[in-house]
C-alpha cells in the first residue's frame, strides 16, 4: 500500500508541474500581500538513523523505513513583506509495520508477530522566502518547533528466560518531547487571488533518548522526508 502511495504521490506532482507550465502563461496578475491558511497532506517516511531504532527491530523483520504513511497538517502563513514571511504550523503522524523474528517460529510453524507503530505531533514556525510574483510561486523556508512522540510496540514475544521459550502477549511503549529543526522547499500555484494548491517538501532532525520500556536502547533517530500537496485559502 505504501508504494501505491507513493507512485500516486509522483504522478500527481508531474501533471500538477505540467498544468503549472499553462497557468503561468496565462497569469499576469500580481498578487498582493495577503495571509494564508492552508491545509496539506502526505507522506512521511522517517529516516532511522540510530541505535534505538537498531534495538526495535533487532532480530526482527523489517526496517523504520517501513513506518512510512500518511501525514496531514494545517499552517498559517503570515507575510510581513511581498516576498518574505513566517508560517506557523502543525502536524500529525502515525505509522505502523508488523515484524516477524527472523529465526524464529511457533510450535505450529507460525510467525511470531508484533506490530510497531510511530506517532507525533508538531508545532512549528518556519522563515518564508517567495521568489516570485505571478501565478507560479517556488518558495523556500527553515524553521524548527517542539514535537511530541510515542513508539510502541504491540504483539506475541518470546520469553527467552524460560528454557520453554513460551510466546506471550505484551505491549512495549516509550514517549516524550524534543525540539526539531526543518528545512521545506514548495511550489504555490495560484488558481485566483485567493485560492492556489501547493506541493511542498520538507525534512525535519529530531532525536531523543528513549525511556520508559525501551529505557537502555539509545538515541530514537525521529528525522525524516515529508513530501505534501495541498490547498491555500488567502485573505
Amino acid at each position: 500500500m505504501n508504494r501505491h502511495i507513493t507512485r500516486t504521490l509522483i504522478f500527481a506532482t508531474i501533471v500538477t508541474l505540467l498544468g503549472a507550465a499553462t497557468a503561468q502563461a496565462q497569469w499576469t496578475r500580481t498578487t498582493s500581500l495577503q495571509n494564508q491558511l492552508r491545509f496539506r497532506l502526505g507522506l512521511f517516511e522517517p529516516t532511522g538513523d540510530s541505535d534505538g531504532w537498531d534495538g526495535v527491530f533487532e532480530g526482527f523483520t523489517g526496517s523504520p523505513s517501513d513506518l512510512q504513511d500518511m501525514v496531514w497538517g494545517m499552517d498559517y502563513m503570515w507575510f510581513f513583506g511581498p516576498d518574505t514571511g513566517v508560517l506557523f504550523g502543525s502536524s500529525f503522524f502515525s505509522g505502523d509495520t508488523t515484524s516477524a523474528y527472523e529465526d524464529w517460529q511457533s510450535s505450529d510453524g507460525w510467525d511470531i508477530r508484533h506490530t510497531t507503530r510511530l506517532e507525533f505531533a508538531d508545532l512549528t514556525a518556519s522563515f518564508v522566502y517567495r521568489f516570485k510574483s505571478g501565478r507560479v510561486r517556488p518558495y523556500l523556508g527553515l524553521g524548527g518547533g517542539i514535537m511530541w512522540y510515542e513508539l510502541t510496540d504491540q504483539g506475541e514475544f518470546i520469553d527467552f528466560g524460560d528454557p520453554d521459550l513460551p510466546v506471550f502477549w505484551a505491549w512495549y511503549g516509550a514517549d516524550g518531547t524534543t525540539f526539531t529543526a526543518h528545512g521545506l522547499a514548495g511550489v504555490d500555484f495560484a488558481m485566483s487571488p485567493h485560492t492556489s494548491f501547493f506541493i511542498e517538501g520538507r525534512y525535519r532532525w529530531a532525536e531523543d533518548t528513549l525511556g520508559d520500556d525501551y529505557s537502555g536502547f539509545g538515541d530514537l533517530d525521529l528525522s525524516g522526508w515529508e513530501v505534501s500537496g495541498g490547498f491555500a485559502f488567502a485573505f
